[in-house]
C-alpha cells in the first residue's frame, strides 16, 4: 500500500510540473508577422518542414528552387534550453546534404502568439534573448 501511495504522489507531482510547460508542437501552423513594415508569413508543419512567405513569393517547405538547385526548408525546436532554440535548415534534396543553418530562440507568449529572434548576417551563434531583431508572430491558423 505505500508503494501505490509513493507511485501515485510521484505521478501527480510529474502531472503537475508538465502541466505548466507549452505543449511540443504548439508552434506548428500558419504565422504573420511584421518587420520594418513588411509583412509576412512562417508555416511550421507537424513533419517538420518550414517555409517563408514575403511578398507572395515562398521560401522553403519540401521542395523549392534556389541557386540552381532544388532544397527543403526543414526546423528542429529544442524545448530543453531557455529560451527554446530554433534551427532552420536548408537541404539540397538530391543530396540530402545540410546547405546551411540559421539559429533562432522562441517562445510561445500565448497559444496565438509566438516570440522570434534569429541570427541574421552570417553568424553562426544563437541569440540570447529577445532584444535584438525580434519579432512577434500570431498566429493566421
Amino acid at each position: 500500500m505505500k508503494i501505490l501511495k509513493k507511485l501515485s504522489f510521484a505521478l501527480v507531482t510529474l502531472m503537475l510540473l508538465f502541466s505548466f510547460t507549452a505543449p511540443e508542437g504548439d508552434y506548428v501552423g500558419k504565422w504573420k508577422g511584421q518587420d520594418q513594415g513588411d509583412i509576412g508569413f512562417l508555416t511550421l508543419t507537424s513533419d517538420g518542414y518550414a517555409s517563408f512567405e514575403i511578398n507572395g513569393q515562398i521560401v522553403g517547405g519540401k521542395s523549392y528552387a534556389m541557386q540552381g538547385m532544388t532544397a527543403a526548408m526543414k526546423y528542429q525546436v529544442n524545448n530543453g534550453i531557455s529560451p527554446a532554440g530554433i534551427d532552420f535548415i536548408i537541404i539540397d534534396t538530391e543530396s540530402k546534404k545540410e546547405l546551411g543553418r540559421l539559429k533562432g530562440i522562441l517562445k510561445m507568449k500565448s497559444k496565438d502568439e509566438m516570440q522570434m529572434a534569429m541570427t541574421f548576417g552570417g553568424g553562426t551563434g544563437r541569440p540570447t534573448d529577445f532584444s535584438t531583431d525580434a519579432i512577434v508572430f500570431e498566429r493566421v491558423k
